[in-house]
């Protein structure tokens, strides 16, 4: 249905999500080409063909001022002016006013303009707000700009979304309290504004304030659009922050200066000798006969040039969301520049904020450098909760060390009676039984990283009566090796993964471990011939099974770790179908991206168990997708029970 957005994958804040318009779907992350009707250098059409472009945005106040533009534009619509299929946005002319201050604009007419030449996405008339801008001054900006949306949304009529665009200034609270304010509008379409002279000054640490402070405040179920943002050089940080989409006519205007974008930054063929791009264009001409072409074919084979290095940029941010390792790669392109440096170290300073939507863990590990990627919201949080972990209830401690140290894999023959187990990392002291849980053996380390805390401060912390430390002895478990304590392992991951107290509870009783006899590592957690948890060798976490949920269920308070749906949902969910969104009535708050949760009824009563996809305000705002990914629903694991208990 159009407008509907839908996520797909995601890596915290940064998401693939499709966006649908009246025009077909788009992917997002997304880069929308400016399209100026008065000089094509590339057709739209041709965009599409050999860019894959599938959406575009042009100037609606630049086409209503040219009398045969605005004249072929009403009888044609938009799509046929510009000879292009897919998704148009049209701007709304509040980008010439920064730039031509003389402009006059009548807010009312233009976005009926838009409405009348047939755009997918409307943009209202918004006050462009200076980075220079007083406080008083960013107020009024945000307020006549929130006064026109709603205004826009009141009169709504047409085919065409609306797109409401956040301003504000350099003011984190005055962007937060307009995008809240947007928000209770109901826009389809976000854009955050006002940031172009941020990006032409690389002020990128401001730049990332300004879409941390708007993305706090936006629903997040609905599209958000970086305005002006077209070179690859922030794209990965600005994706990482929650933005989808970008509108760039850098890659014409670089070309008309001679200067080819790379991800790392932009050089001028003037000064490029050697080529490494493999796009089609340098596949094709050196540098040398690129500066030998007449300006016109000079400029084109530039554009050309640039668009696929935006595109082919955008596919590598893609696949890290895919991979979960779009931090990994934010933070290596950060270190090529000082001013996105700056602007990681500003994103790092928001860690509570970011750990709101990052998982316990990812496909991919982390790539430990220095101390700065210790500050990395998912590790803080880890080092947070699992520094503060006993290893277990001995009075002497033996502190290992080695390489690749795996609880599974350690020759306990080496340790004596009555002494607990930590391991000394690059990264911290922590209990050995937590060593293949995300992220200390999914991760690379530098060998120059050295722990900050040492053995005695650790002993000292818990309390031990004496401590010692030595080199782990890590090898496969065979015969002549004393096999580690499963049980200690459990309660350990258990107590990290959902707290000391609840942990207990799952592992209170009878209950026996199983692991794995090819590579000895825990398997499952079993109680009364049923299974309560499941050891993921991936992530060295644990899936909660329904009977599992059960005793969750049983010891939380309630609406601890539970997603509650409607009485629609009840049927599907019970048989172990995944719940979407809009049948999610309440959520816990703590609830995180990727955490084990209960779904339950309206009356509390434990329908389900599975993975948390979304957080709570994203399970309310997206209409459509999966909410939480079900793994066993009480209808199928009754029929399991009762299937084996016939055998």
């Amino acid at each position: 249905m159009k407008g509907d957005f839908e996520l797909l994958e995601r890596d915290g804040l940064a998401r693939i999500c499709r966006f649908e318009t009246a025009h077909g779907k788009v992917e997002t992350p997304a880069i929308m080409p400016v399209i100026n009707p008065n000089r094509k250098v590339i057709s739209a059409s041709e965009m599409r063909a050999r860019f894959g472009v599938d959406m575009v945005i042009t100037n609606s106040y630049i086409i209503s001022r040219n009398r045969e533009l605005r004249e072929k534009a009403l009888k044609e619509g938009v799509h046929g002016l510009l000879d292009f299929d897919g998704t148009v946005m049209t701007d709304s002319g509040t980008f010439q006013t920064h730039v031509y201050s003389d402009v006059s604009v009548d807010p009312s007419e233009i976005l009926e303009f838009q409405r009348a030449i047939g755009s997918d996405v409307a943009t209202v008339f918004d006050v462009f707000s200076e980075p220079d801008f007083t406080l008083g001054q960013a107020e009024n900006a945000a307020a006549v700009t929130a006064a026109r949306v709603k205004e826009a949304m009141s009169s709504k009529r047409g085919g065409s979304l609306i797109a409401a665009t956040v301003q504000g200034g350099l003011y984190p609270e005055v962007r937060e309290r307009t995008a809240r304010r947007l928000g209770e509008e109901a826009p389809d379409y976000f854009t955050i504004g006002g940031v172009v002279p941020l990006m032409e000054e690389y002020r990128f640490a401001d730049l990332a304030s300004v879409i941390i402070a708007s993305k706090k405040g936006l629903p997040p179920g609905r599209p958000v659009h970086l305005f002006g943002a077209g070179h690859p050089l922030m794209l990965p940080l600005a994706v990482l922050l929650g933005c989808d989409l970008f509108d760039s006519a850098s890659y014409v205007k670089y070309a008309y200066d001679g200067r080819m974008m790379f991800p790392e930054g932009s050089i001028a063929l003037s000064d490029l000798k050697y080529s490494w791009c493999d796009c089609p264009v340098c596949s094709k001409h050196a540098p040398a006969e690129m500066a030998s072409m007449d300006e016109n074919e000079s400029v084109l084979s530039i554009s050309e040039h640039n668009l696929y290095i935006l595109t082919s940029e955008l596919k590598r941010i893609k696949q890290a969301i895919h991979e979960g390792s779009l931090w990994n790669l934010v933070e290596a392109r950060a270190r090529s520049s000082p001013q996105l440096f700056d602007a990681y170290a500003e994103v790092l300073s928001h860690s509570n904020y970011l750990s709101r939507f990052e998982p316990m863990s990812r496909r991919s590990g982390i790539n430990f450098v220095d101390g700065l990627s210790l500050k990395r919201p998912d590790f803080a949080r880890f080092f947070a909760s699992a520094s503060g972990i006993r290893p277990g209830k001995a009075d002497r401690l033996l502190v290992v060390r080695g390489e690749r140290q795996y609880f599974s894999h350690y020759d306990f023959t080496s340790s004596d009676i009555g002494e607990d187990t930590a391991s000394l990392t690059g990264v911290g002291i922590f209990p050995i039984q937590i060593t293949e849980t995300y992220p200390l053996a999914q991760s690379n380390y530098s060998a120059a990283m050295e722990c900050a805390e040492k053995p005695d401060s650790y002993s000292a912390r818990f309390g031990y009566g004496a401590w010692r430390i030595a080199d782990g002895r890590w090898r496969r478990m065979g015969a002549g090796a004393n096999k580690p304590d499963r049980l200690s392992q459990a309660l350990i991951v258990c107590e990290y993964q959902f707290g000391r107290k609840y942990a207990e509870a799952l592992l209170s009783g009878d209950v026996q471990c199983t692991y794995s006899r090819n590579t000895g590592k825990l398997r499952s957690i079993m109680r009364d011939g049923r299974q309560l948890l499941f050891f993921r060798t991936e992530d060295g976490l644990f899936s909660v099974k329904f009977h599992g949920g059960e005793v969750l269920h049983g010891v939380l308070a309630k609406g601890t770790m539970s997603v509650e749906c409607s009485d629609d949902a009840i049927p599907f969910v019970s048989v172990g179908k995944s719940l979407f969104s809009r049948f999610v009535t309440d959520a816990d708050e703590a609830l995180r991206p990727g955490d084990e949760c209960l779904v339950v009824d309206r009356a509390g009563n434990l329908l389900a168990v599975g993975r948390a996809v979304l957080r709570k305000e994203e399970m309310l705002s997206f209409g459509k997708g999966v909410a939480v990914d079900v793994r066993e629903g009480r209808s199928s694991s009754a029929s399991s029970r009762q299937s084996e208990d016939t055998k």
